[in-house]
């Protein structure tokens, strides 16, 4: 007979592994169970497996999930990308953050480290045009947080999302504010909220969870290949935000060429600037592929102010398919997921005297508030102009085609251009464009204004 949520750790952990290269079909059939396809569809993987492996009705219980052996489980899927290497298919959601009651805790009293801080985790591989009950669970861990090596980390990250709740902006939380564990929205849609203790504000309902490039690297830890993953933190107990500070007092005020002769670099290649910072944080591998920055999922972007002050590029983000923006809302897409759980981290030149000088390094994600009227504002227009094949305003003298899309100046932070490699490089319009008669168009994609840019780096260049 199932226990449900009354198993012991031992037991737990010999039950996960019984079911290591099962799929929810195997475990069905070696007890002559069926499922109607009805009752399947209710829940996620996860749920039946609880249901049929545990024998744990589904809850939503404040205690984990196996009491009195304090361990939660959670089923959580991996999928392969190009080149064959693994990666988390999706964020692993925790526990509903209550905003009125979990400010008073500290860390090791919270809620949070009650209900999660010793996790069964039960790995599934995703793979496209299969049938859940066909995913095989192909490996198990008990995660311990005390025993982790990023629990101080995690620590601060719980710190920073508890520190805006007492300041009464539970509101401006956003998932990128931290580095492992997040803080990410958990409704039906935008007008999920809740009220917080210090503002009258409500909130959008938001979830812990261990962002999707921390269980990114948890997969490639325990199930693929992590022998050429590069740490900037090896043989050194600083931490991030130290490690950063070295970095900056180390290399401040130094010019480009300075740098190049200190770091032994040797080439005229126009990627000379990635090269200086990724030395300058002693790693042979590109910066953002190190396990600190793909942990937590953060971008370095070079940054080069001329001697006027002013930025020359804007930055812009992968180019979209019409299509796609047309049928995908604010709230769902690509570009709001991006924002809403990057951190960039910007490394600044200012050029002086005709030479670049390293003048520091910001650590910076958008503000909530940002994100949820600009950035949406651009978006939802950028929709209205495909939906009505309204991309062509007119055609200039010099034959260039001048588009509705929202540009530099609608609204000082976000705009939309032009990212193909010439006008021929296209894509599809769903919507054939009434000026014109095209049914395809040259690649666009979301930019980050360079003005904007420069606001946000203002302290290094004046």
């Amino acid at each position: 007979m199932k226990k449900g949520r009354r198993y012991s750790r031992q037991e737990i952990e010999i039950i996960s592994k019984s079911a290591l290269g099962k799929s929810l079909n195997d475990i069905l059939n070696s007890e002559l169970i069926t499922i109607e396809d009805k009752e399947a569809n209710k829940g996620g993987l996860g749920q039946l497996i609880e249901k049929y492996l545990f024998g744990m009705d589904n809850n939503s219980d404040s205690e984990p999930d196996f009491m009195p052996a304090g361990i939660e489980l959670k089923v959580t899927p991996y999928k392969r990308i190009k080149g064959g290497k693994l990666s988390a298919k999706e964020r692993l959601v925790l526990n509903i953050i209550d905003y009125e009651t979990e400010y008073k805790n500290e860390f090791k009293s919270s809620h949070f480290w009650y209900k999660n801080n010793k996790i069964e985790l039960l790995w599934y591989l995703w793979e496209p045009n299969k049938d859940k009950k066909d995913y095989i669970i192909t490996h198990e861990k008990l995660f311990e947080l005390a025993k982790s090596e990023d629990l101080n980390q995690i620590e601060k990250d719980w710190n920073t999302i508890i520190n805006k709740i007492r300041q009464g902006k539970a509101h401006e939380i956003s998932e990128a504010d931290t580095m492992y564990l997040g803080a990410c929205t958990k409704g039906a849609n935008s007008k999920s909220l809740r009220s917080q203790p210090f503002n009258s504000t409500k909130a959008m309902q938001r979830a812990f969870c261990f962002k999707t490039s921390y269980m990114t690297q948890l997969v490639r830890k325990y199930i693929g290949d992590y022998s050429d993953v590069e740490s900037i933190l090896k043989n050194t107990k600083e931490s991030f935000d130290e490690f950063i500070n070295k970095v900056i007092d180390k290399y401040k005020n130094k010019t480009q060429k300075e740098l190049m002769e200190e770091l032994k670099i040797e080439t005229k290649a126009k990627n000379v600037f990635s090269m200086i910072i990724s030395r300058m944080f002693n790693v042979k591998s590109k910066l953002k592929e190190t396990e600190e920055f793909q942990k937590a999922n953060i971008i370095p972007k070079t940054i080069r102010v001329e001697e006027n002050g002013k930025i020359k590029e804007s930055m812009s983000f992968p180019s979209f398919s019409f299509e796609k923006i047309l049928n995908t809302d604010f709230e769902n897409s690509d570009l709001r997921e991006e924002l809403e759980t990057t951190k960039y981290m910007f490394f600044i030149f200012k050029k002086e005297n005709n030479e670049y000088v390293f003048k520091g390094i910001k650590l910076w994600n958008m503000p909530e508030s940002i994100i949820n009227s600009k950035v949406k504002d651009m978006y939802t227009k950028t929709q209205k102009v495909i939906a009505e094949g309204n991309i062509v305003n007119h055609i200039d003298k010099y034959g260039k085609r001048i588009t509705n899309f929202p540009g530099m100046h609608d609204n000082g932070v976000c705009h939309v251009r032009p990212h193909g490699r010439n006008a021929k490089d296209t894509n599809l319009l769903p919507v054939k464009d009434k000026l014109t008669n095209a049914t395809e168009y040259t690649k666009q994609c979301f930019w980050l204004n360079n003005s904007y840019i420069k606001e946000i780096i203002s302290e290094f260049i004046k």
